[in-house]
């Protein structure tokens, strides 16, 4: 799951070599990388804080999943940020790095949630007990947040405003929409689809 450093200077990903987690940060200049965290737990979908200087991901612990924050520098000590026996994962940060919008299915189903970087107020966004709300992406422009959603019997993709307002359904495809990635400039969005019977990127 690699992605670019808000300078696109560098990348950061997670390897499994040697059946152990590490979260690198890869040099794209140098050619270098280096070790951000490493664990024997299961980690994933690591991302970047607005100013660089740190990394969100997500860790399984004992089959509980949360999400935790270490500097991007790397020798650092992890913050876990969420804690609760739900399955806590795919944050993004909004654009100057107060915020943090993740998926959680505490309350019985996937929801996005809302919290500040601290891990404190975390606030629920949708509500939509027959379905599942996930993957949410924050657009650095203006805070939007790009998600896929079952709740009309398939996933498809939505944009909404920051605090949950005005869902939009972008997308309507029988066969699933996910995944969706904001373009740096907010006005494009690019997701994966299954309705060409396989899985294949689209941008809209």
């Amino acid at each position: 799951t690699p992605r670019f450093s808000p300078d696109y200077k560098s990348i950061v990903y997670v390897s499994y070599i040697e059946r152990r987690a590490r979260v690198y940060v890869y040099d794209i200049a140098s050619g270098r990388q280096r070790l951000v965290t490493e664990s024997p737990n299961q980690t994933f979908s690591p991302r970047w804080s607005p100013d660089g200087k740190s990394i969100l991901y997500s860790m399984s612990v004992g089959g509980n999943t949360d999400l935790y924050r270490v500097s991007a520098a790397g020798g650092g000590t992890p913050v876990r940020l969420t804690n609760t026996p739900a399955i806590e994962t795919g944050g993004s940060y909004s654009p100057d790095g107060s915020k943090i919008v993740f998926e959680s299915d505490r309350s019985g189903s996937q929801q996005i949630y809302v919290m500040n970087a601290d891990g404190s107020g975390q606030t629920r966004l949708t509500n939509n007990p027959g379905s599942n709300e996930i993957m949410p992406a924050v657009s650095r422009v203006d805070n939007r947040i790009a998600f896929a959603s079952g709740r009309d019997g398939n996933f498809e993709i939505y944009v909404m405003n920051a605090d949950g307002t005005s869902p939009t359904n972008l997308t309507n495809n029988p066969a699933g929409d996910f995944w969706p990635v904001w373009s740096p400039d907010g006005g494009k969005i690019a997701f994966i689809s299954a309705r060409d019977e396989g899985a294949e990127i689209y941008v809209i």
